[in-house]
C-alpha cells in the first residue's frame, strides 16, 4: 500500500477536513481500526494550539483542563 503524505486541511468552518476514502464499503463515519498516527504537519499544529492552550488554562486558572494537555502530547508525541 502506497503511502501519501496528507497536509493539514484545517479552516475555521469545517475544522479538520476528512480526506474522501474511494471504494470503501464503510459508512460516512465509520473507519477501519489502525493504530494512531500523527503526520510531522498535524504534530506542529498541534503543538501550536497546545501551546496557546496552555496559557488560557493558566488565564482562568482551571487546573483540570492539563487532562487535555496529556493527550495532546500522546498526539504531537
Amino acid at each position: 500500500m502506497l503511502k501519501q503524505r496528507i497536509k493539514p486541511a484545517v479552516n475555521m468552518i469545517d475544522g479538520i477536513v476528512i480526506p474522501e476514502i474511494e471504494h470503501t464499503r464503510l459508512g460516512r463515519w465509520e473507519r477501519q481500526s489502525i493504530p494512531l498516527q500523527v503526520s510531522e504537519d498535524y504534530k506542529e499544529v498541534i503543538n501550536e494550539f497546545k501551546n496557546h492552550f496552555k496559557k488560557e488554562i493558566t488565564e482562568i486558572g482551571d487546573d483540570t483542563l492539563q487532562q487535555a494537555i496529556e493527550i495532546l502530547d500522546k498526539l504531537s508525541g
